[in-house]
């Protein structure tokens, strides 16, 4: 499908999360029919994340709310294209008011669905579509048709993930966008100030959001940087 997709017809896009208040006690405090949803929870993400076994709920809010669309706050959405002339187009969106940002969100992606383009992402099927989605109808916005959905036939489906095609068919290996940045000899993100397992501190306690924006937008151009490599495949 890479090949069948012009270069300027993808739309390159990342999101970055934190837990949706934070700490457990403001989580508690200012959302309490949702924490007691945590609650439920808890033992569901301690299987899926083993190292979190013993991990008191409080901590585990803070480690790893930003991963469940219903407990985060969507902080920063970057999207890129390339132009006819090669040159890449950034745009950022974010606002303390995560309604408002995804209202911008919805807007744009109804106006690239109309045209024509292809969403890639690394693990955007997986996660930044899905939260997507999730986060516009908690707050009353019908996700754009972009947006796969359960009733989405699969030749319908306008959405190129990079962890799909490195993980190669083999699920449960390891395909994280560092690694096969490394692997195809493409500089990663991960040497910005703001990398994602700091996201919830720049966010909450350093008032960080411009080191957040850049390392959300270094993600997508890293993400160019992979389909133009796998493009010169011969």
């Amino acid at each position: 499908m890479i090949n069948n997709v012009p270069l300027t017809k993808f739309l390159f896009l990342d999101i970055e999360t934190v837990g949706c208040e934070s700490n457990w006690e403001n989580f508690k405090k200012n959302k309490k029919e949702l924490s007691f949803q945590f609650e439920h929870i808890q033992d569901n993400l301690r299987k899926r994340f083993p190292e979190e076994s013993d991990t008191p709920i409080e901590q585990l809010f803070v480690n790893r709310a930003a991963l469940v669309p219903e407990f985060l706050k969507i902080v920063c959405v970057s999207v890129a294209f390339v132009m006819d002339d090669g040159t890449i187009k950034l745009q950022s969106f974010h606002s303390e008011d995560e309604g408002k940002l995804l209202l911008d969100v919805q807007k744009l992606l109804n106006r690239t669905g109309d045209l024509g383009f292809f969403l890639c992402g690394h693990n955007v099927k997986g996660f930044d579509i899905p939260t997507l989605a999730k986060r516009m109808m908690m707050y009353g916005l019908e996700p754009p048709k972009l947006l796969p959905s359960y009733d989405t036939k699969p030749w319908e489906v306008k959405a190129i993930d990079t962890k799909d095609i490195w993980q190669y068919g083999g699920y449960g290996q390891f395909a994280s966008l560092e690694l096969m940045c490394v692997c195809m000899g493409v500089e990663s993100s991960k040497n910005t100030e703001v990398t994602g397992n700091r996201v919830h501190e720049a966010y909450w306690i350093d008032k960080n959001i411009e080191g957040i924006v850049k390392y959300c937008e270094k993600d997508v151009v890293v993400l160019i940087d992979i389909i133009k490599k796998l493009k010169q495949l011969k």
